[in-house]
């Protein structure tokens, strides 16, 4: 076995074993991912297309890239942004 450093962009974009992504979820990966804090984006409704789905679609691609995202329907288009990540104050809850 012959191991050698790689890539992370091109392990991102490889191929892989389970679940085959369409072009419209990986569009939406790579949006997510280069998505900076306070910057928000848009995907438009289509004909035939319904908010919770999309709305679902965006969550799912947020969840592979590990961000995490506020998500908001308006009447023809699901709104996005990177979720501000709140300290709580006190204590920290003890985790048991």
């Amino acid at each position: 076995m012959n191991i050698v450093d790689a890539d992370l962009a091109t392990l991102r974009k490889a191929a892989k074993r389970g679940r085959v992504r369409s072009e419209e979820t990986q569009q939406l990966i790579d949006t997510i991912d280069a998505l900076e804090t306070g910057e928000a984006k848009a995907v438009l409704l289509g004909r035939g297309e319904n908010g919770e789905k999309v709305r679902a679609r965006v969550a799912y691609a947020a969840k592979i890239v590990g961000k995490p995202l506020q998500i908001a329907l308006a009447s023809d288009r699901v709104l996005f942004a990177l979720k501000e990540v709140k300290r709580r104050r006190g204590r920290p809850r003890k985790n048991s």
